[in-house]
């Protein structure tokens, strides 16, 4: 059983230590997410997660596994003014966001389906926010869907990414406030929307300059993709 980091787990450890060594960067919270041995491999996590249900693992989950029992930070940039958070969990140990009969439905209302099929592998626990992504089960139907719920106030959404891009997203943007929007269909331009427009711009008006070696001009153009597409 290895109980050393993957390379990939240490790409993790850097994320924290960047935000926790940053001269403009307080950090509100944190767990430092201790490695949890309990499973052989990434095979095992995942039939530990799935159980009987025939669901198929999200691409490259071998190249993205993930050990830590609880992995997060709650952070704030001192000017230029940005916010983050994110929580990650062992994918093995991902549950339920609600009771066996709540239900989820998605902000278009064209989906409606129970809480259960949820597995939550990434949440806002210091803030409290409420709001999580999680892992959407669809037994026989190929790889899970990502959702992304921040109910009450902007419903659910499936994000337009797998498991390894969504892990590769949160990498870049370090959890910042409300980034997850960029990869739904969620109408951006509209009013109620305007927090929501405003926190990204924060997002992307700032860590190109906390993290200037990291490349953010594929999130600005999509962001202005989204305000003109028009999508609901």
């Amino acid at each position: 059983m290895v109980t050393e980091l993957t390379a990939y787990e240490a790409g993790w450890r850097k994320v924290c230590s960047d935000l926790d060594n940053h001269p403009r960067i307080k950090i509100l919270h944190a767990s430092q997410g201790e490695l949890d041995t309990g499973f052989t491999d990434v095979a095992a996590s995942w039939a530990a997660l799935v159980g009987e249900q025939e669901v198929k693992a999200p691409a490259a989950l071998e190249q993205c596994g993930l050990r830590f029992r609880g992995l997060g930070r709650q952070w704030m940039g001192e000017g230029p003014y940005v916010n983050g958070e994110f929580y990650l969990t062992h994918i093995a140990r991902a549950g339920s966001p609600g009771l066996e009969e709540e239900w989820i439905e998605s902000w278009t209302g064209k989906e409606l389906f129970r809480a259960s099929q949820l597995r939550v592998i990434d949440c806002h626990p210091f803030t409290g926010t409420g709001h999580y992504v999680a892992l959407r089960l669809l037994p026989g139907k190929g790889e899970p869907e990502i959702w992304w719920v921040a109910e009450p106030y902007y419903g659910a959404w499936k994000m337009d990414v797998g498991y390894r891009e969504y892990l590769e997203m949160l990498q870049l943007t370090k959890g910042a406030s409300s980034w997850q929007f960029l990869f739904t269909r969620a109408p951006l331009s509209n009013e109620e929307f305007e927090r929501v427009r405003d926190r990204i711009e924060n997002m992307l008006d700032a860590l190109p300059v906390l993290f200037p070696e990291h490349d953010y001009k594929p999130l600005t153009e999509r962001f202005s993709a989204r305000l003109l597409d028009g999508c609901s």
